[in-house]
């Protein structure tokens, strides 16, 4: 199941039915991480982060979920993080797991999800899906459902929905912050679509692909004061440039780049993650932009993923906000039929 830059880089997002409850099936899936650890893959608590950074005064927030008394849009009951190292990638670029626990009519649902972590990953020969069904494998002889990513196609979207902000509330700041509410665009907030809370969306530029590269990355970089990062991965660091390759399929893909983004409360090691593709298309190119929460136990966002996002389009030359693809408090067909 290769994918090819459905979440920016390749990544999957993937469900298991288990039949055993929430609690059960959280002790059974970490137990079985944990006791893969020969073959690359480890349980972790998110980044590196210190007393400047808290969830909850909490660096490490506790698995358990279960006391927040979460319903909606899923009865979340469990949610923590992993990682899977290859033989090249390892370390600060072992892939990042996601994974997301909550009750169902025959016991439970795992979510997870598998992100390609290196800088320039556009496609990944299988390997975030193989990684999950390896996993899947321990624990049950049931298949993974595939819901985003994973060589998935992509369901359509209609046109963004408006934002239900005040214009007159417009504020300069890229984030959210405690009251969300007040700040235009923080209305898509989001919960553990990639196991983490994340956004995927599109962005329609009437520009060819090198010049929507180009600006991009500029405006990127010039928001440096708004918490925002243009970054080339590790090491190795391969070129923005897909040029060379001549990929036509699924999409006429041209330039893939990296950032971060920082908020007051998570920067450094603990900044969420951008990833960004470029394709062509009749009306000039699309830019295909991806925030998610880095920090270990952010099932939700508070509207803060899409903010990330449109926040950086309103600087580049669009004539319309980015278009909600996945996650972003986002319904897709996919999830509709879970």
């Amino acid at each position: 199941m290769p994918d090819l830059g459905s979440c920016g880089n390749a990544c999957c997002v993937a469900e298991l039915d288990l039949s055993m409850d929430p609690a059960e099936a959280y002790s059974h899936t970490l137990s079985v991480l944990k006791g893969l650890q020969d073959v690359g893959y480890s349980y972790v608590t998110g980044g590196d982060p210190d007393h400047d950074h808290v969830l909850f005064d909490d660096p490490h927030p506790e698995d358990d979920l279960r006391h927040f008394n979460i319903t909606a849009p899923k009865p979340f009951s469990f949610l923590f993080q992993g990682r899977h190292d290859a033989p090249k990638y390892k370390g600060p670029n072992g892939d990042i797991l996601n994974f997301a626990i909550y009750g169902s009519g025959s016991g439970s649902v795992l979510r997870m999800f598998s992100i390609s972590r290196i800088h320039g990953a556009l496609g990944d020969h299988g390997q975030n899906y193989k990684t999950l069904h390896f996993l899947s494998d321990k624990l049950t002889s049931r298949e993974p459902r595939r819901v985003h990513g994973c060589g998935f196609p992509m369901a359509s979207s209609a046109a963004a929905p408006p934002s239900a902000s005040d214009p007159g509330k417009q504020s300069s700041s890229s984030v959210c912050g405690a009251s969300p509410s007040e700040v235009p665009d923080c209305d898509k907030p989001d919960l553990g679509s990639c196991g983490n809370a994340c956004c995927m969306a599109e962005l329609d530029l009437s520009m060819e692909p090198e010049a929507a590269y180009a600006q991009a990355v500029d405006v990127l970089k010039s928001l440096k004061d708004d918490g925002y990062r243009y970054i080339t991965g590790g090491d190795p660091n391969p070129g923005d440039d897909l040029r060379h390759y001549n990929i036509t399929k699924p999409k006429n893909f041209q330039f893939i780049f990296q950032g971060r983004h920082d908020s007051p409360k998570y920067s450094g090691p603990n900044a969420d993650i951008l990833d960004f593709t470029i394709y062509g298309s009749d009306s000039g190119s699309v830019l295909r932009m991806f925030s998610i929460s880095r920090i270990h136990g952010a099932l939700g966002d508070a509207g803060q993923n899409y903010k990330t996002l449109s926040f950086m389009a309103d600087k580049l030359d669009a004539s319309k906000k980015p278009v909600p693809k996945y996650g972003c408090g986002l319904t897709t067909s996919a999830q509709a039929k879970l």
